[in-house]
């Protein structure tokens, strides 16, 4: 016991310096070189206003996206006991993007609160719809519904292009481009941001409950858990958060998918005990792909959700090949036994 506690604590001292050292990179890195941390600490009005405005609020929007999105993606994976699901593969984002579009349309340009609030609405109604058919399908194959969310995903995105196309005399075509580019550059309102806090602060709280729906719902409810409710508060977690980051920094992809996997991997299966650990793993992969978005083509700036989907498919595809691999694996030693 002893032994396991200390080598948790070990885990999380080399993820929390490595998350300290991202940090202030981020912050030291931008655009005008000369400007730095030790210049805006002597006093420097120009440094001062460079890291008010623009590097403190970047570097806090990237913990706070990627922290609520590897809570996301681990509360779908709780919900529907399947480790591929997330809200990239599930149609979540895709139907918060339908969700921003739609006020846009017929309202004109509104205000980030509206987006969000329509977004929310949307994702929530297309997660509820998704896990619905998923759970009367009963697919024994875990790798298939990712798959089928992603054609469900596809589907929204589709209907979404439609329309943009329809009513492209009002921009919604430059609209629809606009708010799919995952980058940083362009948040504009970092209250939106913001918001992430609050699912995050509800997903520790309960994470005790979300544990214990992992296990399936038989055993929540012979353990008296409301198993309907807490899976209700999970989803309504999972669109907040979904629909926040996407109306503020747009879609990133993969980082519900496969943070979840390497955290778990690494620290456990204990919701309780790891899921800060877990905020932590997610912004420190996100910090790390955002430095390296700003670097390769400096003083330029290449988006980050390319460098995401870059390194976030690569892995995804190892998890999938190994949960395929290990699927043929079970049937085989059932079919011997």
């Amino acid at each position: 016991m002893t032994k396991r506690f200390f080598a948790r604590q070990w885990k999380r001292m080399i993820i929390m310096s490595l998350f300290i050292l991202l940090v202030v990179l981020s912050l030291e890195i931008g655009s005008m070189s000369d400007i730095g941390m030790m210049a805006a600490i002597r006093g420097d009005e120009n440094a001062r206003l460079v890291f008010v405005h623009s590097r403190l609020p970047r570097t806090i929007a990237v913990v706070l996206a990627a922290a609520g999105l590897s809570v996301a993606g681990l509360l779908m994976q709780a919900v529907s006991r399947n480790k591929f699901m997330s809200s990239t593969t599930a149609g979540t984002i895709d139907a918060a993007a339908l969700g921003s579009l739609l006020p846009f349309i017929f309202f004109g340009q509104q205000s980030g609160w509206v987006q969000t609030l329509f977004a929310f609405v949307f994702a929530l109604l297309s997660t509820l719809l998704f896990t619905a058919v998923i759970n009367r399908l009963k697919i024994r194959e875990v790798v298939y519904i990712p798959l089928l969310g992603m054609m469900y995903g596809g589907l929204i995105l589709a209907l979404s292009t439609a329309l943009s196309f329809r009513f492209a005399e009002v921009g919604a075509m430059e609209f629809l481009q606009q708010i799919y580019l995952g980058s940083f550059a362009r948040l504009g309102d970092f209250r939106f941001v913001w918001i992430v806090s609050i699912p995050l602060v509800l997903a520790v709280v309960f994470a005790t409950k979300f544990s214990i729906i992992g296990l399936g719902a038989d055993f929540a409810k012979n353990l008296g858990l409301n198993y309907n409710r807490v899976v209700m508060l999970a989803l309504v977690i999972v669109a907040l958060i979904s629909a926040s980051t996407f109306v503020a920094v747009g879609p990133l992809p993969f980082i519900g998918l496969i943070i979840p996997n390497m955290a778990t991997s690494f620290y456990g299966d204990n919701l309780k005990k790891s899921i800060v650990d877990l905020m932590l793993f997610g912004a420190v992969f996100v910090l790390l792909c955002d430095i390296v978005s700003r670097l390769v083509m400096f003083p330029f700036e290449m988006n980050v959700s390319v460098t995401i989907s870059v390194v976030g498919g690569v892995v995804f595809m190892m998890y999938l090949l190994r949960g395929m691999y290990g699927g043929k694996l079970r049937r085989r030693k059932a079919t011997v036994a």
